[in-house]
């Protein structure tokens, strides 16, 4: 797999949960809202993630013709890790630009840290280490 296809998993996946958790801040009426626990946050990331990391993996495989059993696993791995870790952080986040801005980088790093683990050549690895 190129090493571009888990960047854009991982910004894309990323930006979508910075900007929705990020926006999870509503307007109190009458008294503080309740914040909701590190589970709850890291359930939503996980949706938000997960929704978009579907639907680009689903238009990498048309666009491209991607193998589609690679392509689904990659990205569902990249959204899962995603959604778990940077849910609460684009919640606690002051404002939602910032989360997005945040959450987008770590996205993307997380996706190449993934790509650099599952997605290297066995031939770089017989060379280094002979």
């Amino acid at each position: 797999m190129s090493t571009k296809l888990c960047l854009w998993f991982g910004l894309l996946s990323g930006t979508f949960v910075g900007l929705f958790l990020g926006l999870l801040h509503g307007v109190a009426c009458c008294s503080p809202p309740q914040v909701p626990t590190w589970a709850q946050l890291a359930l939503d990331g996980l949706v938000v993630a997960l929704v978009v990391g579907v639907i680009a993996a689903a238009l990498a495989c048309l666009l491209c013709r991607l193998p589609i059993v690679a392509v689904f696993a990659l990205a569902l791995l990249i959204c899962t890790l995603v959604g778990i870790l940077l849910g609460p952080l684009a919640y606690h986040l002051p404002h939602p630009l910032l989360a997005l801005a945040v959450c987008a980088l770590l996205g993307a790093l997380i996706g190449r840290l993934i790509c650099r683990v599952f997605c290297t050549d066995a031939r770089y690895f017989a060379r280094v280490t002979s």
